[in-house]
């Protein structure tokens, strides 16, 4: 875990939150938010193509139909350049989504929406009609966050709240991302250039299981040193354990949240 970061986790609270004087919030309802995964590096050569289409797709994304979060890996690390976002917790997780497909191959840039990671970047058409087709279908289970700025930190609740039968595994999680990031590559395979990143995790938070009667957490967050409110943003999502199947997912800009 980052250490910049300051997190307190609450008690489990579902299903209900309290609703703060002033925080914003965001809610999904009933219809399927798709979040789209991405794994990158800063190492990789083949990387930068895949991170503008990612960028573009965030440019014009529905924060309640499209969820997207770079994850940036610390395997090219060794080749010259240590990428100041990856995490090897991030690694980790790529590592746990491609064995539950039935893989042992992970690569960079791969692309994962929910259980499909067999789309490629450099076929956006194809990533188009997957997303529509996930979007167009409801959910199992409604996603709530809200978030609201207390001194040096930030004031998170989330919620997960079961709409029927839901997956005996199905995992509630949080993610921190930064918009807007720059890069001046110094060395390895992007020695020289100037790289550019849209919703890159700069924190990560769960699994906590989802039961019938729900999820809940309240969480207190700082945002890294050299974060910028108006940049960053939080993704909750549900995902189940077994066969990486995204059952919901929320996205809310921090910087509509500021005073």
């Amino acid at each position: 875990m980052n250490r910049s970061f300051l997190i307190a986790l609450g008690m489990a609270i579902a299903p209900g939150l309290a609703h703060a004087s002033g925080a914003c919030q965001a809610h999904s309802g009933p219809r399927a938010g798709v979040l789209l995964e991405l794994y990158t590096s800063e190492g990789c050569s083949s990387c930068p193509p895949a991170d503008r289409w990612f960028r573009g797709l965030a440019a014009n994304a529905d924060p309640q139909q499209l969820s997207l979060l770079a994850f940036h890996v610390d395997y090219w690390d060794e080749l010259g350049w240590p990428d100041r976002f990856a995490r090897h917790a991030y690694t980790e997780r790529q590592s746990r989504r491609v064995r539950a497909s039935g893989s042992s191959t992970i690569y960079t840039p791969q692309v994962m929406l929910s259980s499909d990671l067999g789309l490629h970047w450099y076929q956006p058409q194809a990533v188009a009609e997957a997303m529509t087709s996930a979007q167009q279908g409801r959910s199992t289970v409604d996603v709530a966050l809200q978030a609201q700025p207390e001194g040096d930190h930030w004031r998170v609740s989330l919620q997960a709240q079961p709409l029927g039968p839901i997956a005996a595994d199905a995992q509630l999680f949080l993610a921190l991302y930064e918009n807007s990031i720059v890069s001046a590559v110094k060395s390895g395979e992007n020695g020289g250039a100037t790289l550019h990143h849209d919703r890159v995790v700069r924190g990560f938070w769960g699994p906590w299981p989802v039961a019938a009667t729900g999820a809940g957490k309240i969480m207190q967050v700082a945002l890294p040193a050299d974060a910028h409110v108006a940049n960053t943003g939080l993704t909750a999502f549900v995902q189940t354990a077994r066969g990486g199947e995204t059952l919901q997912a929320l996205t809310l800009a921090l910087g509509n949240c500021s005073p």
